[in-house]
């Protein structure tokens, strides 16, 4: 007979998507995410088989979570720039608010592994596309409503996006918040035609974030969608 789980799988993923967003993949040991997930190295290994099966669990699950935010990005109602200030903003403005500040880990997989590792390519790779895609997206309607710029190449600007966000996100580990953002509105602002710089303003209430604890967020509003 099977051993009896004692223990929540769903929480030793997030608690190694912790761990490897901080350490890194070469940086973390099964007894760091037992600890952090309050768990025994046997039921480890009997739930994993190994740290490298966990580590592209976590990096699978991890990619898998973007799913939805792609959905709002393709069919969200808000104008594109300001969708794509939701993305590059929300996204930095989270990472702030951790006194840690450990980010993405799939960018900072990508920034440690790089192609070296087959399997983490065949995760990173298609999640990869599959922004590119909606960017490309969200790029183009803006162009039809007349908020981007319509001399813009879609696809490049599309990879362009994903690149500064993964660019600030490694950023993000030292830089004060603000700048940060400031980096991110003055990029989007860069697609903008001057009606999608007044639907960007509109639409994205500023970030503020504390003078005496920079890394925290002491008021986001959520942009209308």
């Amino acid at each position: 007979m099977g051993r009896k789980k004692t223990f929540d799988e769903h929480a030793v993923i997030n608690a190694a998507i912790a761990v490897f967003s901080e350490h890194g993949y070469t940086g973390t040991d099964v007894g760091m995410v037992c600890e952090r997930a309050n768990i025994g190295r046997s039921s480890f290994y009997n739930t994993f088989d190994s740290l490298d099966a966990l580590f592209l669990r976590a990096l699978r699950d991890y990619t898998s979570s973007g799913i939805p935010v792609r959905e709002i990005l393709r069919t969200g109602t808000a104008p594109a720039p300001a969708l794509i200030m939701d993305r590059l903003g929300g996204e930095l403005s989270k990472q702030c608010e951790d006194d840690n500040r450990v980010g993405c880990l799939s960018a900072n997989t990508a920034a440690e592994l790089g192609r070296e590792v087959d399997a983490v390519c065949t995760i990173l790779d298609p999640d990869r596309r599959a922004w590119l895609e909606s960017y490309r997206i969200v790029l183009e309607r803006g162009q039809i409503d007349g908020h981007i710029r319509p001399s813009l190449d879609t696809e490049v600007h599309a990879e362009l996006i994903h690149s500064v966000l993964a660019g600030l996100r490694i950023a993000a580990r030292v830089m004060p918040p603000d700048s940060v953002h400031a980096q991110a509105t003055a990029f989007i602002e860069g697609l903008c035609t001057p009606e999608g710089l007044t639907a960007l303003h509109d639409h994205t209430p500023p970030h503020r974030y504390g003078a005496e604890s920079p890394g925290h967020l002491i008021s986001t509003e959520s942009s209308a969608q």
